[in-house]
């Protein structure tokens, strides 16, 4: 009988996700140490993810502005567990794992095979969700950082093996640019820069056509795979129409900042947002900064790995920010590129010979274990105490609002409720129902029919219950004379306390 024997790629993947579940565990709202999730936007994806196994479609039934492959995994999510946030900590640990785990690799690829790559991971792990950028568990931007750094990777590889991508390696990148695309299609904007390194690496100095067809074929191969799939959902449905409008039209349109769109103006813009975004999330643009210090004095041994983590990182943040919106969470995106930061710091370390000091590890493998267990220790008390997150682990479910009005709500048979005026804030969640309009919240996005509906919905009784935030009914214009206010809450979210008021129809 064959005995188990685990590589040091199987090692690797199991400590990615083993740290990658003991931090998110302490660090992300998804975790079930939390009362909940209490972010606006992770309830909008879980809403629809729910939505969908009950036989509701996205954009036709249920409003909402990303991308129908978000709400696929939130649906797989909702298989899980409907009723917890035990489906969304366990997609959103996997995906991170998986970030860790290319973000490993990566590093294996300059340092070798070597223990100071899991310190590497474990670093990452620490200080990726306690940036501002983490914002509360669970966003867009954290669920697609391993496709990105699986695409630096594969680049990677290639160039330094002297070779060109394999159809398998560029039919996954293919396979994970239609995945962002049907998440959130600015992110694209780093295959567009990948494209670009493919195209002029492949040409010059000589051109390779053979290889550049291999690779442009197993990309676009890639890409259909995942399309085609999306569309036959949607042509199934009968919503085709809604996915190009909802998704496309009124984001590109009616989402983006209006602004001088003049060349000077929106380059200044760019700036300003750059300026932003590094002062408010310093951990992770000094380990992209430094990373990309690293790549630029490699520049004439590896000039095509420069080119390709340069023009991708340059197409992602032209699409993250096209729109002019800063939000904080959109910077979680650039992650993909911290792994480079410790590299190059590591690099230096071994180029002035200071490696030497961890000379006496390298003969006890027990010394080198220990010392990995030493630093996760160390990392896992510092991310603790710097967490954004962690001052709602000392509350109780009972202390939330969407607790407390949904002890009234459920008192209904089958009741029918409407977020009113703000983002779904989990009411939904908590109560475990359904929307019965399709825009089941408001969102900032001038839609058409959006509050139109909503009032429609209101002045004709509905629902039977109605939650807003911060304003009462009588500040909003529909005539609510139907509905009576029960019940008020307060609650502290994102450095503001929040009064929730709950309406009940008479």
């Amino acid at each position: 009988m064959k005995t188990l024997r685990l590589t040091r790629d199987h090692r690797l993947l199991i400590f990615s996700m083993v740290i990658s579940a003991a931090f998110l565990a302490v660090l992300s709202k998804n975790s079930p140490l939390y009362p909940m999730n209490d972010w606006v936007d992770v309830h909008c994806f879980f809403t629809l993810g729910r939505g969908i196994l009950d036989g509701q479609v996205p954009y036709l039934d249920l409003y909402e502005q990303k991308g129908p492959v978000l709400y696929f995994l939130y649906a797989l999510a909702a298989l899980i567990s409907r009723d917890t946030f035990w489906g969304v900590f366990t997609l959103e640990a996997v995906t991170f794992g998986l970030f860790l785990y290319f973000s490993g690799k990566l590093a294996q690829l300059y340092l070798g095979e070597c223990k100071v790559v899991y310190w590497i991971v474990a670093l990452l792990a620490a200080l990726l969700p306690i940036t501002k950028a983490f914002c509360h568990g669970g966003s867009v931007e954290e669920l697609c950082l391993f496709m990105l750094v699986y695409g630096l990777y594969s680049t990677a590889r290639a160039s330094m093996e002297k070779r060109t991508l394999t159809f398998r390696e560029a039919f996954i990148n293919g396979a994970f640019a239609a995945m962002t695309l049907w998440i959130k299609f600015t992110i694209t904007g780093f295959y567009i820069g990948l494209a670009l390194y493919v195209l002029i690496s492949y040409l010059l100095p000589k051109p390779q056509w053979k290889q550049l067809g291999i690779t442009i074929g197993g990309f676009l191969a890639g890409v259909a795979a995942v399309s085609a799939l999306v569309f036959a959902y949607f042509l199934w449905h009968g919503a085709a129409d809604d996915l190009m409008t909802v998704y496309f039209y009124n984001n590109l349109f009616l989402y983006p900042v209006e602004i001088d769109t003049s060349e000077t103006s929106r380059l200044a813009m760019f700036r300003e947002i750059l300026k932003e975004v590094t002062e408010k999330n310093t951990k992770v643009s000094t380990l992209v900064g430094v990373g990309c210090l690293g790549l630029l004095a490699d520049i004439r041994k590896n000039w095509r790995i420069l080119l390709a983590a340069g023009l991708s990182l340059v197409g992602l943040y032209v699409g993250t920010y096209w729109g002019m919106r800063p939000y904080s969470y959109y910077a979680m995106i650039f992650g993909a590129f911290a792994v480079y930061g410790p590299i190059a710091a590591v690099r230096l370390l071994r180029l002035l010979r200071l490696d030497r000091l961890l000379q006496p590890l390298r003969s006890f493998r027990w010394l080198q274990n220990l010392a990995i267990v030493t630093v996760v220790i160390l990392l896992f008390g510092y991310s603790y105490t710097h967490s954004l997150n962690t001052y709602l682990l000392s509350y109780e479910k009972e202390d939330l609002p969407q607790y407390k009005f949904a002890q009234i709500i459920n008192t209904v048979e089958d009741p029918k409720i409407l977020n009113y005026g703000f983002l779904d804030a989990g009411f939904y969640y908590t109560t475990q129902t359904q929307p019965n309009c399709r825009f089941f919240c408001n969102f900032n996005v001038n839609a058409p029919d959006m509050w139109s509906s909503q009032r429609e919905l209101i002045e004709s009784g509905g629902v039977d219950f109605i939650i807003t935030r911060r304003y009462t009914m009588e500040s909003y214009s529909p005539d609510a004379s139907a509905y009576t206010l029960v019940s008020t809450a307060t609650m502290y979210f994102e450095g503001v306390d929040f009064v929730y008021y709950l309406y009940q129809k008479k």
